[in-house]
């Protein structure tokens, strides 16, 4: 009996392991001929991007990666991007545990649910532009965050899955907000030094990535079980709730020191 169960076990892996690999090389292999088709039929002007270089720096002083770190503007930006990067990563990471464990959904809203957000995130993509010209970038950040962390609450005190669309649709559309917007930042604050724009925005990306391994590997470090049980609902409601919640709380602390200022202005270096 233990054999046949042990044998079943191992076709449903072998299984589960091939389809995911099939789905690997599909996402890869699409990716991968979208990029040749925009390497190869994108045209780019050297000439052009060498003169408005050259027209930049006559603009404005130069500026070497050391500068950057001397300036405040820099790590309050890069707080700002690192903060909405954890409300969308940790949110996607986790909320397929938390339909699955917390509300014991059906297996098919693991699917649903995340191409809401995405779809969500779709729609209000085509309006940020809109809204940051006319309210600019921090009040337009200030609403993303807030909207995610009405999302956080709305995870915490929901226990019925028909009510999940609706802190879905906020999560959506405040992850494509903050995300937009503190890319918006970011060229905001490399302004006219587009010299060493590419080490900003590596700079941006490092801290992403660092954070969300780094708070990742922490909450796993407080999973309750090795395999599932009664905490583990309780544990997953608490991460979707806490954790991108508090990550939308920081920002907004960050973005309160940064009203006064005028993003891209700086002193000197």
């Amino acid at each position: 009996m233990k054999y046949s169960i042990f044998t079943w076990l191992m076709c449903i892996i072998f299984i589960l392991v091939s389809l995911f690999q099939e789905l690997s090389f599909l996402v890869v292999g699409i990716g991968l001929v979208f990029s040749c088709i925009f390497h190869i039929g994108t045209r780019e002007n050297a000439s052009i991007g060498n003169r408005s270089i050259q027209a930049n720096n006559q603009r404005s002083k130069p500026m070497r990666w050391r500068c950057w770190l001397k300036q405040i503007q820099f790590y309050q930006v890069a707080m700002i991007y690192m903060c909405a990067r954890l409300m969308v990563n940790i949110s996607q990471v986790y909320i397929p545990m938390y339909l699955l464990e917390t509300l014991q959904s059906n297996k098919d809203s693991v699917a649903i649910i995340p191409l809401v957000v995405y779809v969500s995130s779709f729609l209000a993509s085509v309006f940020v532009k809109f809204v940051n010209d006319h309210l600019g970038r921090k009040i337009t950040y200030g609403i993303g965050a807030l909207l995610i962390l009405v999302a956080c609450v709305c995870f915490y005190f929901i226990h019925n899955g028909k009510y999940i669309y609706i802190p879905t649709v906020l999560l959506g559309v405040g992850g494509s907000t903050v995300l937009v917007t503190s890319l918006s930042m970011t060229a905001d604050l490399i302004n006219l030094n587009t010299e060493s724009g590419a080490f900003v925005y590596g700079a941006m990306s490092f801290t992403d990535k660092l954070s969300n391994g780094i708070v990742i590997a922490v909450i796993q470090q407080f999973h309750p079980c090795r395999t599932c049980c009664d905490k583990c609902g309780r544990f997953y409601r608490e991460i979707l709730s806490f954790v991108p919640g508090a990550a939308a709380i920081i920002s907004l602390v960050v973005l309160l020191t940064l009203i006064p200022v005028n993003i891209g202005k700086r002193g000197k270096y």
